[in-house]
């Protein structure tokens, strides 16, 4: 079974490291699954005021997945 930091690491690895810079920062910043569970109950990994915000969503099968907004319209970036 892999570790956190490999799950997370997983679960990072789809995103652009230059225009999700910040977001990569929040996610990494979770030392374990409780961290993960708080960023998913805030939601929003991007900041309020930009077009294209990204989102962590815990599905209810326990996955967690990163979600991109742009106009109402969403896409699944990666998921973990």
């Amino acid at each position: 079974m892999k570790s956190f930091p490999e799950r997370l690491a997983a679960l990072i690895a789809p995103l652009d490291p230059v225009a999700h810079a910040a977001e990569i920062e929040r996610l990494r910043a979770a030392r374990g699954l409780p961290d993960l569970d708080a960023l998913a109950r805030d939601g929003w990994l991007t900041p309020d005021g930009r077009k294209i915000r990204l989102k962590l969503v815990r599905h209810g099968s326990g996955t967690f997945l990163v979600v991109q907004y742009d106009q109402g319209w969403s896409k699944t970036l990666s998921q973990g």
